[in-house]
C-alpha cells in the first residue's frame, strides 16, 4: 500500500488544512493576507504548463504570484503593476512538497526587503531591483489538481521560467531558488536545460531536444511570448550558460541562468527513505528503489561530467544547523551534493591552472530549522550579497 499510494505521502498539497483554496481576489482576501504583503507589490500569475495531466492528458493550468519590493514613491496599492521598471534580477522560487506560495510570503518579504541605505552610499553599489516568481506546481494551491509527478512538476517550472523571461526579457539576470524538494527540482531543471555542471552531459544533451520541442510549442501558443522572438526553433537555445545572447540570434524560450540558490535540498527520495529508516531489519529501509519519482539530484550531480569549461553559474548552498527534516551527520547527502557540484562545475578552472574566484559558496545557518533559515541575519546577508554579485556580473 505504501508503494501504491506513495505520491500521497510525498506530495502534500493540502497541508496545512484550509490553505489550498485561499483566494487573492479583491473582497475575498483576508486582512491577515493583506498584512503579509505589506511593503511588497504583487500580482497573480496564470499560465499553462507544457506537460498535460498524467492520466487524462488534459491541459494543466498553473497559478502563482509575482512579487517585488515597493520602493519609495511607488503607488500605495500593493496589487498595482508589479514592476514599473525592468528587474535587474528575476528569481524563480521552487517550493517544497507541501503548502502554497502564500505560506512563504514571510520568506519572500525577508528576501525582497531592501536594507537601510549605508552612510557612504556613494561608495556602495545600488541594491538590485529584484522580482520573484512563486508558481504553485500542479495539484498545489489553485493550480489544476492533476496528479503531481517529477516529470510534470519539472515541466511546470520550465513553463514558469519561460513566462518570467517573456515578462522581463534578456537584460535581467535569472536565478533559481529551490528549497527542500524544490532544491532537487532546481538541480534537475538545470540538467534539462543543460546548464551549469550539466553543460557537457551527454544524457542531458540527448534529452534536450524533446523537452525543448514541447516547451517551444507551449510558449509559441502563449499570449505572453515576446514579439520578435522565435520560440519555435530548438536550435536557438543557448549553448552554454556563460555565453550572452547575441543581438542577431533568435531569443530562447528560457533564459540563460546566472545563479542558483539551494536551501536544505532533498538529495533524493531513496536517500530520504534510508535516512529515515536506517534499521536494516525494517522493510521500509528497502522501499527506495520502488519510488516512482526518485528526484535523484545527488545521483545526477555525481554523474555530471567533470573537467569541462567553467560555465559562470554562481551557486549558494544554504544549510540549516538544526534541520529536522533532512538528516545531517557523517553521511550528509546535502554535503555530498555540494561536493559533486564543485567537482563538476569548477574542476575545469583548477585543471587548467587558472586562478579564478570560486563560484560556489556553502553557508551554515546555526540554530535554523528546515523552514526557518530566513529568520536569521546570516541568511539575509548571504542572500543579499549573492544577488548583488549576480546583478553586477557582465
Amino acid at each position: 500500500m505504501l508503494v501504491l499510494f506513495q505520491r500521497r505521502i510525498i506530495y502534500l498539497p493540502s497541508v496545512p488544512p484550509g490553505t489550498r483554496d485561499e483566494s487573492l481576489r479583491k473582497g475575498e482576501r483576508t486582512t491577515e493576507r493583506d498584512s503579509s504583503f505589506a511593503g511588497m507589490r504583487w500580482t497573480e500569475v496564470p499560465l499553462t504548463s507544457s506537460e498535460p495531466s498524467a492520466w487524462l492528458r488534459r491541459p494543466v493550468k498553473l497559478r502563482g504570484i509575482e512579487l517585488s519590493w515597493r520602493r519609495a514613491g511607488a503607488e500605495a496599492d500593493p496589487a498595482a503593476t508589479v514592476q514599473p521598471t525592468p528587474a535587474d534580477v528575476v528569481i524563480l522560487y521552487l517550493q517544497g512538497n507541501a503548502g502554497t506560495p502564500l505560506l512563504r510570503t514571510p520568506l519572500f518579504r525577508a528576501l525582497l526587503r531592501e536594507p537601510p541605505s549605508p552612510r557612504s552610499s556613494s561608495d556602495s553599489p545600488p541594491e538590485p531591483r529584484v522580482s520573484l516568481f512563486a508558481i504553485a506546481p500542479r495539484s498545489f494551491w489553485l493550480s489544476t489538481r492533476a496528479t503531481p509527478t517529477e516529470r510534470g512538476i519539472l515541466a511546470d517550472y520550465r513553463a514558469a521560467l519561460a513566462h518570467a523571461y517573456a515578462r522581463h526579457g534578456p537584460e535581467a539576470r535569472y536565478v533559481l531558488y529551490g528549497h527542500s524538494l524544490g532544491g532537487a527540482a532546481a538541480v534537475l531543471l538545470l540538467e534539462q536545460l543543460r546548464h551549469g555542471p550539466f553543460a557537457h552531459s551527454e544524457e542531458a544533451r540527448a534529452g534536450k531536444s524533446a523537452s525543448e520541442s514541447r516547451q517551444a510549442t507551449a510558449l509559441s501558443n502563449s499570449p505572453t511570448a515576446p514579439s520578435g522572438y522565435d520560440v519555435r526553433s530548438p536550435a536557438s537555445a543557448p549553448s552554454s550558460l556563460a555565453s550572452p545572447l547575441s543581438a542577431s540570434s533568435s531569443a530562447d524560450a528560457t533564459p540563460r541562468l546566472s545563479g542558483i540558490i539551494v536551501e536544505n535540498p532533498l538529495p533524493s527520495i531513496p536517500y530520504m527513505v534510508r535516512a529515515l529508516y536506517p534499521q536494516r531489519w525494517l522493510p521500509y529501509h528497502y522501499l527506495g528503489p520502488f519510488a516512482f519519482d526518485k528526484w535523484d539530484a545527488v545521483g545526477r550531480l555525481a554523474r555530471a561530467r567533470t573537467g569541462g569549461e567553467r560555465r559562470g553559474l554562481r551557486s549558494l548552498w544554504i544549510r540549516s544547523g538544526r534541520d529536522e527534516i533532512i538528516p545531517q551527520g557523517a553521511e550528509d547527502g546535502v554535503r555530498e551534493m555540494y561536493a559533486a557540484w564543485v567537482r563538476a562545475s569548477e574542476a575545469g578552472g583548477a585543471a587548467s591552472g587558472r586562478d579564478e574566484e570560486p563560484t560556489s559558496r556553502w553557508v551554515d545557518v546555526p540554530g535554523a530549522l528546515h523552514d526557518t533559515a530566513y529568520m536569521k541575519r546570516r541568511w539575509r546577508d548571504e542572500i543579499r550579497a549573492f544577488l548583488r554579485q549576480v546583478a553586477q556580473e557582465k
